[in-house]
């Protein structure tokens, strides 16, 4: 309903943009989006894997661990999805670092090569190729190098948890809905 909404107030103001229409709708989907980004996250990596693990007596079931308590945004990265942070690391990152990448480098051939696979994700079932999913990725970058700064310098805080909540509920997947709507 809200992007509906937002699709006919743009048709009503003859497709301009204002700052207080997209706080509006930025605000009125952060937390529909919360909601269902984590129960789609429940439903998959918690019951789902949890039932094809138990059904094909697969044993290590970690699919994660505790992201959502995460100090800064990198420790998110390595702990919400761990089947793929280890294919990433044993397939990317650690034939990177051997043929002699620095270990930052490296990293961000990981957050490229994610970047461009979550625009592929995302272009691909939309038959729509847009930048934003691949700006979104990219735009981790910084803000992990911020929120470790954040972590070292207030380490008995949890200042780095309240950014990563922000620009997760907040900032990044409300935006991009909105992005892509509006595209």
């Amino acid at each position: 309903p809200a992007l509906e909404s937002l699709l006919q107030d743009l048709e009503a103001t003859n497709g301009q943009i204002t700052t207080s229409l997209m706080a509006e709708y930025w605000l009125r989907l952060s937390i529909p989006n919360t909601y269902l980004w984590l129960m789609v996250f429940y439903f998959y990596f918690h019951l789902y894997l949890n039932l094809c693990a138990e059904l094909l007596r697969f044993g290590d079931r970690v699919f994660y661990k505790d992201w959502w308590n995460s100090g800064e945004v990198s420790a998110y990265w390595r702990l919400w999805n761990l089947p793929v942070h280890y294919w990433l690391v044993r397939h990317l990152y650690f034939p990177c670092v051997r043929n002699g990448i620095p270990k930052a480098a490296a990293t961000f051939v990981i957050f490229f090569f994610s970047a461009v696979m979550h625009e592929v994700l995302i272009s691909i079932p939309f038959h729509m190729l847009r930048p934003w999913s691949f700006l979104g990725m990219m735009g981790q970058v910084p803000l992990v190098v911020i929120t470790k700064y954040l972590y070292r310098k207030y380490p008995d805080t949890s200042i780095g948890n309240f950014t990563f909540w922000v620009s997760f509920c907040l900032v990044g997947q409300p935006m991009a809905i909105l992005l892509y709507t509006i595209d």
